[in-house]
């Protein structure tokens, strides 16, 4: 039997029967001095992502899901008021229903109108295979990813259909950001992916084997190569970092070739000359898409990826923030860090300036437990070492073993929804997964779906004079200088990029909305 998702803005959180509509007494709109931004007539209203589905039916039923664009707050949610031109929005609407056999085009696109609840979509689904099945929805605007919400339905035989809650997701805001292109990438139950490529064009998914089938064999042989790169990496050779470089680009060009569709490359070049940044959204986290080197017979761009345009990930269930609090900054140095973590501390407490608090630094499990769950606000860096192996990945702390499960709690509770910290886990594989109990648990998806606003790691061991490069230019670019997050990864790739052949500058992996901005 199955329970609906509930409790969390980003999994669906039940209604009551009349909670998706309207409330007169609100009093929902913006200050006067942001009101006069909007002269035109645009309209400040809350929206919910709702949806609707049977939770429990048995094999062979069709089991429509309705999804619906509403007014309203819902279930005492405070949202953000946006704004809404005369005209209205157009958002897309896509479903990810793995177990499920579709009976139609699961994507279609929604008009939502100032004063008005959008009308009802319904997405034909039917019922197969026992078990728990989870089905998505996720709403875009433009390339730019504005919500989504997870339902539940336990397929079992011999037992009646039974009808699920209405699921609802706020949408704090439906602005696009001009230029954003989101790649959703999406494993299918028998090992094929949907690649999908979403700008102000919509382009239809594109099902895609990979040639090596299971990618995690030939990633980690990469992984394994860059890691030697790194530790042998000699600055001040340029005949060593032109060799370097080369065979990083050789293996970024290979990537291209077999982890990318043809239609999805052909795609990408139609939208290239307008891209001003690129989200890839999906399960297949484990390629290394900042690697990537776009190349084909008739176009080359200006490098790889991550140096050309702002590359940043986005993790299912993690929310679309903008504002990144970093009202204070705390630091995480364990004994037995390496040599440097303490240099680093003291250099980025220099670059954040007074502006930023000086929140402490903390050497013990159960105070970093503490702050978390207690909602920490501002910037938490892990300066340290990161044991990573397939089966789990710690940080050895003063009183012991700190690893992704104990961040469970915060993840559950949604610790962090309030205060949308920056966590940036400069240490070695910090932003891979690792497979537990069937599903993805690592540093990053942990902490997003607890709630932090975006998340910085590597994807392979880094040097560790390169790693304090690279942190104090990416905090130099965001505080400082003002710029967005997906500018800030993007000026200190570039910044340490020219380090006589070390592949630090691309084992970053910065997950969040690449418009976000640092607030105090």
């Amino acid at each position: 039997m199955a329970n609906p998702m509930t409790g969390s803005t980003t999994q669906g959180t039940a209604l009551p029967p009349d909670a998706a509509r309207p409330r007169a007494d609100r009093g929902d709109g913006p200050p006067d001095s942001e009101r006069s931004q909007w002269d035109d007539g645009a309209g400040w209203e809350p929206r919910l992502l709702v949806a609707e589905l049977v939770e429990q039916a048995p094999p062979g039923r069709e089991v429509p899901l309705h999804v619906q664009i509403t007014r309203g707050s819902g279930d005492g949610a405070t949202l953000k008021v946006f704004p809404l031109a005369a005209q209205g929005a157009r958002l897309l609407i896509t479903v990810h229903a793995p177990r499920l056999l579709a009976l139609g085009d699961l994507q279609q696109e929604l008009l939502i109108l100032p004063g008005r609840d959008s009308d009802v979509l319904r997405f034909g689904l039917r019922t197969a295979a026992p078990g728990l099945h989870t089905v998505t929805v996720r709403a875009f605007h433009g390339g730019t990813f504005v919500g989504e919400l997870r339902a539940q339905i336990s397929v079992q035989a011999d037992t009646p259909a039974r009808d699920g809650p209405m699921l609802s997701a706020p949408l704090a805001t439906l602005a696009f950001d001009p230029g954003e292109v989101t790649l959703q990438v999406l494993k299918g139950p028998d090992g094929a992916y949907s690649f999908q490529l979403l700008s102000e064009t919509t382009y239809a998914p594109e099902s895609f084997r990979l040639q090596a089938g299971d990618p995690r064999a030939a990633i980690e042989r990469i992984y394994d190569e860059l890691k030697r790169t790194a530790a042998t990496a000699a600055p001040g050779t340029g005949a060593d970092q032109n060799e370097a470089r080369r065979r990083l680009r050789n293996l970024g060009v290979q990537l291209w070739a077999t982890a990318v569709p043809n239609a999805v490359q052909r795609q990408f070049w139609e939208e290239a000359d307008g891209i001003t940044s690129l989200t890839v959204l999906g399960e297949h986290d484990v390629v290394p898409w900042e690697l990537l080197y776009p190349l084909d017979d008739h176009h080359e761009g200006d490098g790889f990826l991550a140096e050309w345009l702002p590359v940043v990930r986005r993790v299912f269930g993690q929310d679309r923030v903008r504002a990144l609090s970093l009202s204070r900054a705390a630091f995480v140095v364990p004994p037995g860090s390496p040599p440097e973590a303490d240099q680093e501390v003291t250099a980025l407490r220099a670059t954040l300036g007074d502006a930023v608090l000086n929140g402490g630094t903390f050497t013990h499990r159960s105070a970093v437990s503490s702050l978390i769950e207690a909602g920490f606000d501002g910037l938490l860096h892990f300066a340290c070492h990161n044991a990573f192996t397939s089966s789990g990945s710690r940080v050895a702390m003063a009183d012991g073993p700190f690893d992704p499960i104990d961040l469970a709690y915060a993840t559950q509770s949604g610790a962090l929804r309030a205060s949308r910290p920056l966590v940036f886990f400069n240490a070695c594989r910090s932003a891979g997964e690792i497979d537990w109990f069937s599903t993805s648990l690592g540093w990053a998806p942990q902490f997003l779906r607890a709630g932090a606003g975006a998340f910085v790691g590597t994807l392979w061991p880094v040097r560790s004079d390169s790693a304090l490069l690279f942190a104090n230019a990416f905090y130099n670019h965001l505080v400082t200088k003002g710029q967005n997050l997906g500018e800030a990864s993007l000026q200190a790739r570039r910044a340490i990029r020219d380090q006589g052949g070390d592949p630090t500058w691309l084992a970053y992996a910065v997950y969040g909305s690449p418009a976000a901005c640092a607030a105090p």
